[in-house]
């Protein structure tokens, strides 16, 4: 059934006569309007409705207006009408997971240095150290030089919220550092002939060598074994996702 005010159409009573950010991202109307506000529906020929969407595009505000059929307008009834009505606690579970809500605090959250993994367009991913965040611009260092990434660019990101502790492996790391610095200064060696007491202290040498670069690598290992977490940073990437799990 369609309800009427003047020339506007409510498409359910769970909307009102205007559809708010809330309502639309509940139930999910217009899901692809990026920078949405708010929408009505209005009378516009026989058979036929436009709709008014006011949304907003980079700071300003612009009303965008479609035609749709009756058909398609009781499929948007049906649509509504069939989910639950929204209370606080459905909003707030909603929100829960609209990181793209959150971007910028997100992104400033992160520690910094971190090593980081980018998908900033449909088919392209970068990885990297995040070495700051400024004016809504990452940088991120690669192998060959810093990119810089606007947040608007971001589909999502995945870095390590926490390195977990492995510490009861620390002390194989040790000694297994050490092993290799003691093997590459027998390769050494084997290879130079040096004096005896010279040969011994590259023993002393490898194994000092493997010793001080073991903290590094058992950091490297920690972090790569710790379990990564990722966020949707962009809407239109969250209902693409949403979509692919129904």
């Amino acid at each position: 059934m369609i309800f009427s005010r003047g020339e506007i159409y409510v498409l359910s009573p769970r909307v009102g006569t205007e559809i708010d950010i809330h309502e639309n991202r509940y139930y999910r109307i217009f899901p692809f309007e990026k920078g949405f506000i708010n929408a009505q529906f209005i009378e516009y020929k026989p058979n036929e409705y436009r709709v008014k969407i006011v949304k907003e595009v980079m700071g300003v505000k612009v009303l965008r207006t479609a035609t749709i059929s009756t058909k398609k307008f009781r499929q948007l009834q049906d649509h509504v009408n069939s989910q639950k009505e929204i209370t606080e606690e459905a909003l707030e579970e909603m929100y829960k997971g609209m990181h793209f809500l959150q971007a910028d605090k997100i992104i400033n959250k992160i520690p910094k240095p971190q090593y980081v993994k980018v998908k900033y367009t449909d088919k392209h991913y970068l990885s990297g150290t995040l070495l700051d965040y400024v004016d809504e611009v990452l940088f991120i260092q690669t192998p060959f030089r810093i990119e810089k990434i606007n947040l608007n660019q971001i589909k999502q990101i995945s870095y390590r919220t926490n390195i977990e502790n492995f510490v009861d492996y620390k002390a194989m790391f040790y000694i297994g550092s050490a092993a290799a610095g003691l093997a590459l200064s027998e390769v050494y060696n084997r290879q130079r002939f040096p004096q005896k007491d010279v040969g011994w202290y590259n023993r002393f040498y490898g194994i000092s060598l493997g010793l001080i670069f073991s903290g590094e690598i058992f950091d490297a290992f920690s972090t790569l074994l710790s379990s990564k977490s990722t966020f949707i940073l962009d809407e239109e990437e969250y209902e693409k996702q949403r979509k692919q799990k129904l």
